[in-house]
């Protein structure tokens, strides 16, 4: 697996601006074409340059599977025209504009805040094909924010409780670590972009915490 420290306009909060799929990465449109051709690389996948609701925190306003994305509720036409012209299929949110910091998926589960209203978990479990868990993770509703998971690994907030992380990896079917990560950041998922290929995480992530990121994504050091 591929790991790689990077900053993205002199900020290290990669998952702030990026939003990552096994097939697919969302990144600023204003991404020189150097940092997005090393994004790709990393992560082992096509990269699409783009703003959402005229804003570049596509980690914040987009999260997805595969090749599909729900997205903020007020992302505009020809936004959502792009996304549907390169093969990108959509779920608009009705009332919700942060769903990055609200939702984390992988191939078993996808762990979702509870303050989304039940239809609309429903719609997404249907969406992405994929049983949504509202869960509150280490006494947070930001369960995008809190975690980071792939189909081989997962981490998660340092404040998340043992019997939660059990409960996480019971969902995920695969093992899980605590983390920080860019120096001290307990929403590891603002910090860190990761798929089954690779993690991209900020240049300000200390050496103890690459460590503990790479054990955690990577089961080959377990």
């Amino acid at each position: 697996m591929h790991i790689k420290a990077l900053n993205l306009h002199g900020s290290p909060y990669m998952g702030v601006f990026c939003s990552v799929t096994d097939k697919i990465a969302l990144i600023p449109s204003f991404t020189p074409e150097k940092e997005a051709k090393r994004i790709g690389e990393v992560l082992g996948v096509e990269t699409l340059a783009l703003t959402i609701a005229n804003s570049h925190l596509l980690g914040v306003l987009a999260r997805g599977f595969d090749d599909k994305f729900a997205v903020a509720n007020h992302i505009n036409e020809n936004e959502l025209d792009f996304l549907h012209e390169s093969g990108i299929k959509t779920h608009v949110m009705k009332d919700i504009s942060a769903i990055g910091n609200l939702l984390c998926m992988q191939k078993h589960a996808g762990i979702i805040s509870p303050n989304i209203h039940e239809m609309e978990i429903k719609a997404l479990e249907q969406f992405f094909g994929i049983p949504m868990h509202a869960l509150l993770i280490a006494r947070s509703e930001l369960a995008g924010s809190s975690i980071i998971a792939t189909e081989k690994g997962f981490l998660a907030n340092p404040r998340t409780a043992p019997h939660e992380m059990e409960h996480l990896e019971s969902l995920f079917k695969v093992p899980g670590m605590t983390t920080t990560a860019n120096y001290g950041d307990a929403f590891i998922g603002n910090s860190i972009l990761a798929n089954k290929h690779g993690v991209i995480v900020g240049e300000r992530t200390s050496g103890p915490e690459l460590s503990r990121i790479d054990e955690g994504l990577h089961p080959g050091l377990r």
